[in-house]
Formats: C-alpha cells, sequence, structure tokens
C-alpha cells in the first residue's frame, strides 16, 4: 500500500530513503532526486527502519557498557490520536506545551493540506489548502509560527506562515528541493535539507541554515538529511548548538544513521556519529524536550519485507544523546514511523495499524526509567536496580527495552 506521506522530502521513495544520500547509485533502480509529489515523499518518509530482534543485535551502539535485559512486562500507556479512515494522517509535529498536535493529511483530499487539533480532541482546524502539497509542519518555540515545505512553487521550498493559519511567506526559492524545517531555540533561523542534483556534490542531500524570512542568505553546514535543531540552546562543545540528522554510508547497503553536529556563528563542528550499522537505517530522528534523548525509527535492511515501497516492519527505539542508553519502544509487526517528542515526555509517531495510516501516542515514562537504569549502572555497576537487571553484552553496548511482554506489547 502506497502512503501519501509528503512527511519527509529527503525521502522521495523507499528505496532512496534507504539508499544513501550521499551516493550517485540509485537502489532498486530509483533515484534518490527530485520527489514530485507528496504520495512519493510519503512512500519514502514510511520506509523507515525495521525490527531488529528482543535485544536489538543489529544496529545497537558501538560505544561501551552494559546491555539491560528485557523488562519482561513494563507497561507502554498507547492511544489513538488522530482518525482517518481514507487518505492518511501523518509528520506529527507538538506544540511547545504538549496541548496541540500539527499533522498533515490526504483524508479529505489527494493532495496532502496541514492540521491542527488538540491532542485530546477529535475537532480539526485546517490551515492550508493550496492545490498543491504541504508537509513536514514545525511550529516555532514561541507558538506563533509554522514552517512547512511544499511544492506549490513547482518544485518543493521552504514557506513560513503564521500558526493559526494565514498567508505563507516564501523562505527558499531555488530550482532545488527544500525540505524538512527545523527551528533554532531562540526562533530566529531554520535548518533544512537541500537536494543538490548538479556539479561536484550531485545526488546529495546537504544541511542549510538561513534567518527565519524571505531572501534571506543561507549557509551551507554539511551533508545530510531530516535535521532536528536540539531545542536547548548552547548544548554542544563551547556553547554552541546541536542538530541532529541522518547521514547515509558510503559503502555497502548505505543505510542511514544518526548523527550530531555543532552549530556556531556559521561555523559547523564536532561531527559524531550517535548511532548506526551496516543492517538497518535508522529514520526520522527527534530530540526530547531537555535535548538529553533522541527517539527514532530503525528498519531492518536484510529484511526483504522492508525493500518494497513501504517496509512491513519498522520499530520505534530511543537512546541518550551519547549512544549509551538504548531502549526499544515497540515491538511486533508493523511499521512505526515519524516520531515526535512532547515536552510532558509523550511520543506521537505514525501507524497503520487500523489499516490507514493515523497518529499514536506512547507514553514514555516506562522507557526513561529504563534508560535511566542503564545509565545508573554505567556509573556504578554495582548498583542494583528494580527497573531492569545487567548483563555485559560482547559487543560492549548498553540498551534496554521497554516494550510490553508477549501477547500485550503495542506492536506498531
Amino acid at each position: 500500500m502506497l502512503v501519501r506521506l509528503p512527511m519527509v522530502l529527503v525521502f522521495s521513495s523507499v528505496a532512496a530513503l534507504l539508499a544513501s544520500c550521499s551516493s550517485t547509485q540509485p537502489v532498486a533502480n530509483v533515484s534518490p532526486s527530485k520527489p514530485d509529489n507528496a504520495e512519493q515523499l510519503a512512500a519514502g518518509a514510511r520506509t523507515s527502519p525495521g525490527n531488529l530482534n528482543t535485544l536489538g543485535t543489529p544496529g545497537t551502539p558501538t560505544s561501551p557498557a552494559l546491555l539491560a535485559k528485557q523488562l519482561g512486562g513494563a507497561t507502554i500507556n498507547i492511544t489513538r490520536v488522530t482518525y482517518a479512515s481514507e487518505g492518511a494522517d501523518f509528520d506529527p509535529c507538538i506544540s511547545g506545551n504538549g496541548s496541540h498536535l500539527y499533522f498533515v493529511s490526504t483524508q479529505h483530499r489527494p493532495t496532502s493540506d496541514i492540521y491542527v487539533k488538540r491532542v485530546d480532541s477529535k475537532v480539526l482546524t485546517q490551515l492550508t489548502s493550496d492545490p498543491a502539497d504541504d508537509s513536514m509542519p514545525a511550529i516555532s518555540p514561541d507558538g506563533t509560527k509554522l514552517a512547512f515545505a511544499s511544492n506549490r512553487s513547482g518544485n518543493w521550498d521552504i514557506y513560513i506562515m503564521p500558526a493559526a493559519g494565514g498567508k505563507a511567506v516564501q523562505v527558499t526559492g531555488d530550482a532545488s528541493d527544500e525540505t524538512h524545517p527545523s527551528w533554532s531555540p531562540d526562533g530566529q533561523r531554520l535548518v533544512y535539507c537541500r537536494y543538490n542534483d548538479g556539479g561536484e556534490s550531485a545526488n546529495r542531500w546537504e544541511l542549510w541554515i538561513t534567518k527565519a524570512g524571505n531572501n534571506a542568505t543561507a549557509n551551507f553546514i554539511g551533508y545530510g538529511v531530516a535535521p532536528r535543531w536540539c531545542p536547548v540552546a548552547g548544548t554542544g562543545e563551547n556553547a554552541s548548538d546541536k542538530i541532529l540528522f541522518q547521514l547515509s554510508r558510503e559503502r555497502g547497503r548505505r543505510g542511514y544513521g544518526l548523527w550530531t553536529l555543532d552549530y556556531a556563528e556559521g561555523i559547523s563542528s564536532n561531527i559524531t556519529q550517535i548511532q548506526g550499522a551496516s543492517d538497518v537505517a535508522l529514520l526520522h530522528p527527534t530530540w526530547s524536550a531537555d535535548g538529553a534523548f533522541i527517539a527514532y525509527s530503525q528498519v531492518d535492511l536484510l529484511d526483504p519485507a522492508n525493500r518494497a515501497d513501504r517496509p512491513t516492519n519498522a520499530s520505534l527505539w530511543m537512546t541518550s544523546i551519547a549512544g549509551d542508553a538504548t531502549v526499544r519502544l515497540t515491538s511486533g509487526e508493523g511499521a512505526a514511523l515519524s516520531p515526535a517528542w512532547s515536552a510532558n515526555n509523550v511520543l506521537y509517531y505514525v501507524s497503520g495499524r487500523t489499516g490507514t495510516d493515523n497518529i499514536w501516542a506512547l507514553e514514555l515514562s516506562p522507557a526513561l526509567g529504563a534508560a535511566q537504569a542503564v545509565l545508573d549502572l554505567r556509573a556504578d555497576p554495582a548498583t542494583t536496580t528494580t527497573d531492569a537487571q545487567a548483563t555485559t553484552d560482547a559487543r560492549g553496548t548498553a540498551q534496554a527495552d521497554a516494550t510490553t511482554g508477549p501477547g500485550t506489547d503495542p506492536q506498531n
């Protein structure tokens, strides 16, 4: 089933998503360039990560430490938030106080529009109605503006409009596709990705930063896709900001890993891999409100089902920013994609578990407890906890499992 999910233009197709964004060799004969519409965008966006085994052996971090065994029966509270019966709801984005959900939907017509609703209500307010596709909403830190991507000018560009709806101002306007905007903590700048289809760096996704206004000068800061600016300023070296993004390998299966860079005064530095392995693709990373953890989707590249236009299996995981406390959030068959972390520690994500893609919410308290247990064990291996028991893994990884037990697990 092809999902109309303009969620990340960066993912012009599943093949392109799982392929290297820096490779010039397409996978499965699908070029990673120029998705024409929201449907193609969505297809790729949904191809995120697949399942690992119970302990997550494929794709575990290469950093040190302890492996926390399965928690066995920990409860995760999962609730449905949107109710599309046809089309799809996707691209969740949460307001700063966690009260409102901004998202993209094709439940009313084939092209995608942006909507907003209270998380505890079924009443929707439509914010865009352009005949083209609008997607990837990002709410500003002060809650007054919404950045988004749209192909209303012929190719994908970044726009900004009032959070309550209204006239959109075009921020980028060159011939390349620009997508996936994310705000700086002060709300003055945007980071986004741009597809370079010409010159020495042809067929690569690039990271750019610009002021949040039209006709602003943009600065190139590196290569990658799906950037997310850390919501807490000054968490990098020398009080720089951190930016999280996906970056694909340039060999083998060319799957995506998760990376960060530090940014200050127009200069990027300290490019660091947080998670990655040759047999998985890690997608759609998102920050916790305090900048201490990240959540993401994981796709198993060895699973034949995950080579189609949309992976059959994709699970949600979270890890500390150092990559040393990794917790599995969902298990079972199905795809759980595009997580968005709210300030009250609820994770919103997309799942087609009812046959149509909708947005669901997952309460993260058990997972955060599991992660903290791992961190405590790392700090003092002699410490015992009631949340998790520890053992040493041959690969030297720290990991915990916060999925529910057999027969009651949340599935994707």
